[in-house]
């Protein structure tokens, strides 16, 4: 008992400053949404299915990204000295954010061609185009995070992110409705705020780890070796979240063509549910950090320690999100509107978001472990089949041949997220065999 309180202890300390991080980055999105709810509905609507087609690209370099820290967490473990690869996580992340662009500016050409409704056509090829330079400075970011919390440095890239929020809350409010000489520019204005937060935030990271830079600027290499290694981990994680992402994302477009109200609403569902989950993504991440340490160091007692503590720390907290949208489901939609309309569309779901969560908290633990013993590809399986192969068609069945509308599809993505957590349960226990021998 007193081992498992140490390991909870330990995990608690990685995780929690990445918690306020991941709390900032959810409060970044959610006073886009709130500002664009206060605007209007085409707003909500227009930033709902331009962020469907922006994160499913965004979200490769991520997962990609995410590679960094894996790899260097295994390689601590090793005892191998890790802080020469931070110039060639820069270097990496940066020609990752210029692919990025020139797929989003691609997408963007075929906005016109999806059947939307009119009058929303312009404001998300805008809203596209401009967020779309900001990819620079995100994965800038993203990469030196990645490489400081491979080295349980986990403070200041968290809460500089955390207290962006209170900027990209101004910025919004100046570039949407105006302000001063700033004429209001609508959803446009919501681009251009997260195109100022997040180069700052890029910047300011750059500045941090300037030091380590200087250290090696006698000796910098581009180390392409290391850039083989985090796209091999990260690659099989970015395709996972892709996919998981497109699969969100197919169903706020399919919604978009039937109504913008229920794209709306689903914009709304998906903000809740998504910062439920940055908690237990943030204790994932410290799963994976430690795992990979200890998986480095070949210490299996250990893999299985922090494994089991960051279980119990997941399902415990979304245990307590279900209890929360069970007593009071109403809180959490009136906080983003008052709309009498989206209110009783999104009340039913939120009920359901109690089986939900847990589902949740399962997955993103498992997986937590899975990534630190580099198991990545099998992740991304488990994903692309439980989302693909069950839960989308079983979500279009629930909607659209059952009449459920909103509700079917977020039955269907439930049942995918139980799948999933059950089939990484599996893979993790002959994981452990495997390395018990191997070890």
């Amino acid at each position: 008992m007193m081992k498992l309180k140490q390991h909870l202890i330990d995990l608690f300390r990685i995780s929690v400053p990445m918690i306020i991080g991941n709390v900032g980055y959810v409060l970044i999105g959610v006073t886009d949404v709130y500002v664009a709810a206060k605007h209007s509905v085409n707003a909500l609507a227009s930033i709902a299915i331009a962020n469907s087609f922006l994160f499913t690209v965004l979200i490769l370099g991520v997962g990609l990204l995410n590679g960094v820290s894996i790899l260097l967490s295994n390689k601590r473990g090793e005892k191998e000295h890790t802080k020469k690869y931070l110039f060639s996580s820069i270097i990496f992340s940066q020609i990752l954010a210029l692919l990025t662009l020139l797929a989003i500016l691609a997408v963007t050409a075929v906005i016109p061609y999806c059947s939307f409704s009119p009058d929303i056509v312009a404001d998300i090829q805008l809203y596209m185009v401009i967020t779309g330079f900001s990819i620079f400075g995100h994965f800038l970011y993203q990469a030196v995070k990645e490489f400081l919390q491979a080295h349980e440095i986990v403070v200041f890239p968290n809460v500089i992110l955390f207290a962006a929020v209170v900027l990209n809350l101004i910025f919004n409010a100046v570039f949407v409705f105006g302000f001063w000489i700033i004429p209001a520019m609508g959803v446009a204005g919501l681009a251009v705020a997260t195109l100022i937060v997040r180069t700052f935030l890029g910047l300011i990271m750059l500045f941090y780890v300037r030091k380590i830079l200087v250290k090696q600027s006698k000796n910098r290499t581009y180390n392409f070796e290391y850039m083989k290694k985090v796209l091999k981990i990260g690659f099989p994680i970015g395709i996972g979240l892709v996919f998981e992402c497109l699969g969100f994302n197919i169903i706020t477009v399919a919604l978009g063509r039937d109504s913008s109200l229920l794209a709306a609403t689903h914009n709304i569902l998906a903000t809740i549910v998504e910062a439920a989950f940055m908690i237990p993504l943030a204790v994932s991440f410290a799963i994976a950090i430690k795992t990979g340490f200890y998986n480095g160091a070949k210490d299996l007692e250990e893999v299985k320690n922090y494994g089991k503590a960051g279980v119990i720390i997941c399902t415990a907290f979304m245990s307590c999100c279900s209890v929360l949208f069970l007593l009071n489901p109403k809180l959490c939609i009136k906080f983003f509107t008052d709309d009498i309309m989206i209110t009783e569309l999104a009340l039913p779901i939120v009920t359901l978001f109690a089986i939900f969560e847990i589902a949740d908290g399962l997955q993103i633990s498992l997986g937590g472990i899975l990534k630190g013993l580099k198991r990545t590809k099998e992740v991304t399986l488990c994903s692309l089949g439980s989302y693909w192969l069950v839960g989308l068609p079983l979500g279009f069945f629930a909607a659209y041949k059952m009449g459920l509308s909103l509700k079917g599809f977020w039955i269907g993505l439930t049942v995918a997220l139980f799948l999933v957590a059950i089939l990484e349960f599996i893979i993790i226990q002959l994981s452990l065999k495997r390395l018990k021998k191997e070890y």
